[in-house]
């Protein structure tokens, strides 16, 4: 499944869920603070939590490092600047950002058409009531003046926009409508076979999973071309691990004196709210 496809899936899975109720209000107090290290303190303080939840759904789907970690609007919306990767068109797993400067308010897109975009919000409701109550799939004009902007992460799969300013530039999929990742990439570039997913834990490089897989870090990093530097993988990050070269494919054959074989290398070793 797709960077894209699992995000959505894992954020749409908690659609109903509830914060708790105290006072004759809700009060913001919510279960996903806790599960993202370093953000216990959202719920805690009863802040508005709307991008924190797209930060769990982020971590939950093994696409903590496509995403900013934050529980501010203006700060996720800042992270896809500076990574040039904000649009004012809507894509499949974007973070989209509402409100003047798009610092009120975040979502998650799964779907858009020429006129709506289709998402999952936490911290929201279906009441158009300022007070988010939980998890919800949303209806919105893209061209709302309420709808501002979107983060397209850079998903290993390229990312599905609407944006006609990418069409053809690698690393993205233009259409015009889209109710889940489009692939237009050649079989010949589509995951390799053989792979196993590996949940980074704290302390993980790519050279230890490599050692313990008995795979050369090279083979890893083909396998998982998203990664750009070997020494930085983040806890909770899927990364592909290619099969263990057998036993005979490791035996230098008798061959031809036309037939020459390469060695393989061995292994290098602030809390601003939105609403």
């Amino acid at each position: 499944m797709s960077g894209a496809a699992e995000l959505i899936k894992v954020t749409k899975a908690e659609v109903g869920y509830k914060e708790g109720f105290s006072g004759g209000h809700w009060n913001n107090k919510e279960k996903y603070a806790a599960q993202v290290p370093g953000m216990a303190w959202v719920s805690a303080g009863g802040y508005a939590w709307c991008a924190l939840y797209v930060s769990w759904g982020a971590l939950k789907s093994g696409n903590a490092d496509l995403f900013p970690r934050t529980a501010s609007c203006a700060t996720a919306l800042d992270w896809f600047r500076q990574k040039g990767r904000y649009s004012d068109f809507p894509a499949i797993g974007a973070q989209v950002f509402y409100g003047p400067n798009g610092g009120t308010h975040t979502g998650i897109v799964y779907a858009y058409d020429a006129t709506y975009i289709y998402t999952v919000e936490g911290n929201t409701n279906v009441n158009n009531s300022p007070e988010g109550d939980g998890v919800y799939l949303r209806k919105r004009a893209r061209r709302d003046a309420n709808t501002y902007g979107y983060g397209l992460p850079q998903f290993a799969e390229g990312v599905t926009t609407a944006d006609p300013a990418l069409k053809g530039k690698a690393g993205f999929h233009y259409a015009a409508k889209a109710d889940a990742p489009v692939s237009s990439t050649p079989a010949a570039k589509s995951a390799p076979t053989g792979l196993k997913k590996v949940v980074v834990k704290s302390g993980m490089t790519l050279g230890s999973i490599a050692v313990a897989a008995g795979v050369t870090l090279a083979a890893l990093l083909t396998a998982n071309p998203q990664v750009k530097n070997p020494d930085v993988v983040q806890p909770g990050q899927t990364v592909n691990v290619p099969a263990k070269p057998s036993a005979s494919a490791k035996a230098t054959p008798k061959a031809s004196a036309k037939t020459t074989h390469k060695a393989t290398p061995k292994p290098t070793a602030t809390k601003p709210t939105c609403k």
